[in-house]
Parts: C-alpha cells; sequence; structure tokens
C-alpha cells in the first residue's frame, strides 16, 4: 500500500528538526518499559476554519477514512461544547458511528455552570462573559443532540469550574461558595446524566492558580465531596491546566500530582506550549510541547494517569497532520515515542 501522503510529510518534518526528535529519543531510552503509558486524551480542536475541519474530514466524513495508528492509543477523543454547538448532526452521527466502531470514547469538555440557581437570588452580572458558564437548558439541548446522532458520552471534563466560580475575581465574578459552585455545576451535570447515566465526571483547573491559593487543599477536600453530593458520583480526575509563563509552575504540579496521590484521584496534564512561543510558529509551538512533557515526566518525575492534547492558541489549529503542516498529532505521536511505544 503506498504510503499516505500526511505520513510522508509528517516524516519530512522530522527528519527537518533532528534536535528536538534527539531529545525524545534520549528521554525514551530513560523511561521506556518504566511505567505503563498514560491513558491518552486527544481534543478535536478547531472546526469552522477550513484546516481545522480537514482534519475532521480526514477522520470522519470522507468515504472509508483512514484510521492512523496512533489513535489507536487513543482512549477519549474530546471535543469542546463550542464543536459540539456548530457541529451539523449528520456530521456528528458520523463522527460517534466512527469512534463506536474503533472502539474510542467521546468526552466533551463542558462549560459547566449554571448562571443561577432555583430559588436563589439573581445576580444579572453573574458569569457573563466568564469561561465555563452555561445555562441547564442549552446544556440539555446538547445531550438531545448527541443522542440523536447515536453517540455514546462516556466522558464530561469541567472547564475549571473551582476556578472561576470561587475564587476568580475579574469582572461579573460569582465568588460563589464551593458549596454554590458544586450545586450549578450539579443543574448542567443532570442534564447529560439524564441521558447518559453513566458517563463519567472530571474536570481540568488552572495551575499554580489554584495552589496559589492560601488554603487550596482543604478547599479542595470541600470541592471534591460537594461535587459528590451534589452530582452524585465522585471526580474520575483532574487536568492540570498550566500556566507556563509561570515560573514556578513546577512546584505547583508536584504539589498536586502528591495531593492526588494521597486520595487516590487520577490526575492529568494537559501538554501544550505557551506564548510568547504560541505566536510564533506552528512547529515551534509543537516543539516547545514535547520540550514541556519530557521535561515534566523525565526530570521532574511526575507521572500523570491521564495525557491530554489540546490546544486553546492559534497552533496547531488542526488536529490531523496534511499539507498545510503538522497538526496535534505530531505531538501524541512525540508522546507515543517518548514512551517507549515502537
Amino acid at each position: 500500500m503506498e504510503t499516505p501522503w500526511f505520513l510522508v510529510v509528517a516524516t519530512c518534518l522530522l527528519a527537518a528538526n533532528p534536535s528536538i526528535e534527539g531529545e525524545a529519543q534520549a528521554a525514551q531510552q530513560t523511561n521506556a518499559g518504566n511505567h505503563p503509558i498514560p491513558q491518552i486524551w486527544f481534543n478535536m480542536g478547531a472546526i469552522s476554519t477550513p484546516v481545522g475541519h480537514h482534519s475532521w474530514d480526514l477522520l470522519y466524513y470522507q468515504p472509508n477514512p483512514e484510521w492512523p495508528s496512533f489513535m489507536g492509543r487513543v482512549k477519549v477523543v474530546g471535543m469542546i461544547t463550542q464543536a459540539l454547538v456548530k457541529i451539523p448532526d449528520a456530521d456528528l452521527a458520523k463522527m460517534a458511528a466512527r469512534l463506536k466502531q474503533e472502539h474510542v470514547a467521546l468526552g466533551i469538555e463542558m462549560l459547566a455552570q449554571a448562571y443561577t440557581l432555583p430559588g436563589a437570588a439573581s445576580n444579572l452580572h453573574c458569569g457573563g462573559g466568564i469561561e465555563g458558564y452555561l445555562p441547564p437548558e442549552q446544556t440539555a439541548a446538547l445531550a438531545a443532540k448527541l443522542k440523536r446522532a447515536g453517540a455514546d458520552l462516556q466522558y464530561l471534563a469541567m472547564d475549571e469550574p473551582l476556578w472561576f466560580g470561587h475564587y476568580y475575581s475579574g469582572k461579573n465574578a460569582c465568588r460563589s461558595s464551593i458549596e454554590d459552585v458544586a450545586e450549578r455545576v450539579a443543574l448542567n451535570i443532570r442534564e447529560y446524566q439524564k441521558v447518559f447515566p453513566h458517563v463519567a465526571l472530571g474536570e481540568m483547573e488552572p495551575f499554580p492558580s489554584i495552589t496559589d491559593q492560601p488554603h487550596w487543599q482543604d478547599d479542595y477536600r470541600e470541592w471534591q465531596h460537594a461535587i459528590h453530593v451534589k452530582t452524585g458520583q465522585p471526580l474520575a480526575f483532574t487536568f492540570v491546566d498550566i500556566n507556563w509563563g509561570i515560573q514556578r509552575w513546577p512546584a505547583s504540579l508536584q504539589a498536586f500530582e502528591k495531593f492526588s496521590h494521597t486520595f487516590q484521584q487520577p490526575f492529568g496534564i494537559i501538554y501544550n506550549a505557551a506564548p510568547p512561543h504560541a505566536a510564533d510558529t506552528n512547529q515551534q509551538w509543537l516543539d516547545d510541547a514535547q520540550r514541556n512533557f519530557i521535561h515534566i515526566e523525565k526530570t521532574l518525575g511526575v507521572e500523570p494517569d491521564w495525557a491530554m492534547f489540546t490546544s486553546w492558541d492559534r497552533f496547531p489549529g488542526h488536529a490531523i497532520t496534511d499539507q498545510s503542516g503538522p497538526g496535534e498529532d505530531y505531538l501524541v505521536k512525540g508522546y507515543l515515542r517518548f514512551r517507549g511505544e515502537k
């Protein structure tokens, strides 16, 4: 069989960038065989731009799409709420069918908090323009959309509810109590649970923003308990969203790893890169992201249970490598090699 053109592109890109590939190979020799590969969450990214949409077409929409070998190591394909809103029903059905065929779970990165609580005094500005808020009736519509498409929703990853609901103090901040945040979350979670009763619930939170709080460990224990009580299930994981521009992030990450192990709660790391390099070139962003996971796992010795590959920056802008350049899959393949995958 002729080698697919997008694999040729990826091979050429690796050959053109031997320094970062050499780093990965050197790290692989130390890391291979020591620990199992973390569960991988692969986000599909942009759906509206031509290059972003092309990745969806390559994996799901075109007749008899080829399933790349690296996807055999992916446990969850993630979709942000904004993409779920935009995707046509027919395309969503194709995606759902393909994931089922390949035995890959679907996860939604959800806007988890309700703006208001039943019976509570309404604050007209609370949550307005702040990340992570969505009315329950819109969540219910999205759950119904997934059901119509024949999707099997298995995972939810909440978009930083503890941070934006409780700690955040910017414009229109709600500054809700932890119990209040959990109740706001539960209103939206229940809409998914009505349709997908066995869906697992996790979250993403920003670090070191969380560990910078003076009582963060007590707060997080309260948060874990409140979520369990309000939703009827414990947190299945927390993904650490690192602010790479803050120098103290390694200590923050290590502190949360230790904390998570104490409570035997799986934790994951979002492997990406940050400005200013994120605004330079696609290849530089990918190389920075690869250096980040090598540094975390080889130098710091942090072993996540999950590795999430996603970006909210300009780069890479698409999931699958094509004629426009390497996509997010470039990073996943590099990670698998680093972890000793042949």
